[in-house]
């Protein structure tokens, strides 16, 4: 089948399926990110209302939460390296708000390393790929072999989906790093469990405080203060 026939038949099962399916889940893994001195690392962005949250992002093609998280915590704090808490220690959430956004899931293509080119997507978006394949009968092998060009073809027609975030957050340990702003986020900083949450937009310390979902989520699960404790000892001072 020509590639163009698949795009359009790709588009128009996509199109199906938010009308009439259940949104697409979209895996995120996040990390919060204990310090030898008992702080958390925390980020900023304005984008979809996140405020002040613990860093998290949708994982990519072969990745699982930890190594999503990991990752998202280097690249939301534009440094910090953090390692898993020996405790193994997890934070498996509900599904979170519907999202309703073109197809790149946050982003048109995973980043790749200096120097190589970008050769993956979303776990999300390869999953509904997958599914609209299902819904159009195209094989999947066809699908595998062409993905890149389809998402791309799809991201630039700007084909809607909605999408659910399912997320997973890691207990981790500070490993090295400086914290500082990136383009996704406009601040980041190191705060006592115990201030955050009071923390109010960046420039703005006479204003309402401004946490994510998420976040209020964790705040509140059952000994997570304990949890954060027991990965003190294992974790380097921030820098």
């Amino acid at each position: 089948m020509e590639l163009s026939l698949i795009i359009d038949q790709m588009a128009d099962a996509i199109r199906e399926i938010n009308t009439n399916s259940t949104p697409a889940r979209r895996l995120v893994g996040g990390g919060v990110v204990v310090d030898s001195r008992l702080r958390l690392l925390m980020v900023y962005s304005d984008f979809a209302y996140q405020g002040w949250h613990f860093p998290k992002g949708g994982l990519d093609e072969g990745e699982n939460s930890l190594q999503a998280a990991i990752r998202e915590v280097n690249e939301e704090s534009g440094g910090v390296k953090a390692k898993n808490f020996s405790g193994n220690i997890k934070f498996e959430l509900q599904p979170g708000r519907v999202y309703r956004e073109p197809i790149g899931f946050g982003s048109s293509r995973a980043e790749a390393e200096e120097g190589e080119d970008a050769e993956k997507i979303s776990l999300g978006a390869y999953h509904l790929l997958v599914e609209a394949a299902k819904e159009a009968r195209i094989d999947l092998d066809e699908l595998h072999q062409h993905r890149y060009a389809i998402f791309d073809a799809l991201v630039e027609r700007e084909v809607p989906v909605s999408w659910v975030t399912v997320p997973t957050y890691h207990l981790l340990c500070y490993e090295s790093g400086k914290a500082m702003p990136t383009a996704e986020t406009q601040a980041v900083e190191w705060q006592p469990a115990t201030a955050i949450r009071d923390m109010r937009p960046p420039g703005k310390g006479s204003g309402k405080p401004r946490l994510g979902g998420a976040t209020r989520t964790l705040l509140d699960w059952p000994k997570f203060m304990e949890l954060v404790e027991a990965a003190k000892a294992e974790a380097k001072e921030a820098v």
